[in-house]
């Protein structure tokens, strides 16, 4: 039995290995041994009927998740009322004054103290109807309009994460102490959410909520707020350059409509421009961890278009640095609003007007064509020149 055996044994060895063992293709007269190839016959049956070769079963299965867990878009009611018809179409020919050019970033940031209602009123009275806002939660859950998670740079207080700390705390706090213009704005203190839509909305204007923080208190907030007023649907927009926190709040409400914020370098460095690429970084003192925030920049450089389409975004929020003719044609092809931020010189807005032919962020209201004719005899505080 044993000498019978053996032969079997060999030939399935022999076979095996002209086929499969690397051993024979580049050396035939190495010896093949009976036991390794047989383990190697047995281990290639169990798995060459399940498995693709180079992980190409993973790829197949990452495809097939992504697109079944893909969000849709949004009624195109919905985006249209937010944003107004395409520049350059029939419909922008017919209603000119729909079409969307300028959103206030922040409320005119340069102009007014951010993120507050003194911001919003002159936007307001300067004609524009259309801002873009932060939102944070405090310690007790409150939603407040915050870019920065403390209160430094605005106040100059010691305040560095406003998280940390009940809204009772903070909101007589005056966010308006060390802006360029605060001689005009006297006792500027933060504001709630719910206090600047009630005035938004009875004001007409469009507004672009950008999340900021990861908690769930203010994904649950902003996902009740809309829930609360059902108005929003047609004059707001949620932002995020987070897409994990975008798709948790369009997966919950998808009649939402959903935007994609994004720049370069946003995981390593606090800043960024194209003269000199990214400057000011998080962890500067930290190679390593610089390092390790790099790849997660270079991974983020690449994916991000792919997260944007998998949270079913209706617009996408780009550095202005970055943004192109053939970028502005990319993503109406996908039927995608493009807008960039922050656009603040005069010549820059005509490009954005005339060339480029897309809305953008501005940090001040100055140098606005449309504005600057509707209001001629207003005075306009002034604005310290910041690049």
């Amino acid at each position: 039995m044993a000498r019978c055996a053996t032969p079997k044994v060999w030939r399935a060895s022999v076979g095996t290995s002209r086929y499969l063992s690397i051993y024979r293709r580049i050396s035939p007269n190495v010896p093949v041994y009976h036991s390794a190839p047989r383990l190697i016959t047995t281990h290639i049956q169990r798995r060459s009927l399940f498995v693709l070769p180079f992980g190409i079963d993973v790829g197949i299965l990452g495809i097939a998740a992504y697109y079944l867990t893909r969000l849709k878009k949004p009624s195109q009611n919905n985006i249209t009322s937010i944003f107004g018809p395409e520049p350059g179409s029939k419909e922008s020919e017919e209603s000119p004054d729909k079409v969307v050019r300028c959103i206030a970033h922040r409320g005119a940031g340069f102009d007014a103290p951010e993120n507050t209602l003194e911001a919003f009123k002159y936007c307001v009275e300067h004609g524009c109807n259309f801002v873009e806002l932060d939102v944070r939660s405090s310690k007790d859950g409150k939603l407040i309009l915050l870019h920065d998670p403390g209160l430094e740079r605005l106040a100059g207080s010691n305040i560095s994460n406003v998280r940390a700390l009940d809204w009772e705390k903070i909101k007589s706090i005056n966010v308006g102490a060390r802006h360029p213009n605060r001689k005009h704005f006297k006792e500027v203190h933060l504001c709630l959410l719910d206090e600047a839509l009630d005035y938004l909305l009875a004001n007409k204007v469009r507004v672009i909520i950008d999340v900021k923080g990861e908690d769930k208190q203010v994904i649950n907030g902003i996902l009740k707020t809309f829930l609360d007023r059902p108005s929003l649907y047609e004059h707001a927009a949620v932002t995020s350059m987070n897409p994990y926190v975008l798709y948790q709040i369009r997966k919950k409400d998808p009649q939402i409509v959903g935007a994609m914020s994004y720049r370069p370098y946003c995981f390593s460095a606090h800043d960024y421009d194209a003269e000199s690429g990214p400057n000011n970084p998080r962890y500067g003192d930290n190679l390593p961890v610089q390092a390790v925030l790099r790849a997660a920049d270079a991974l983020h450089a690449l994916s991000w278009r792919w997260a944007a389409r998998w949270c079913g975004v209706s617009a996408v929020l780009l550095h202005k640095d970055i943004v192109s003719p053939s970028e502005v044609s990319y993503w109406r092809s996908l039927g995608v609003r493009c807008a960039g931020w922050c656009v603040n010189r005069p010549l820059e807005k005509l490009y954005w007007r005339g060339v480029l032919r897309a809305p953008y962020l501005a940090d001040t209201l100055l140098g606005e064509p449309d504005m600057d004719d509707q209001k001629p005899n207003i005075e306009k505080p002034r604005m310290k020149e910041m690049d």
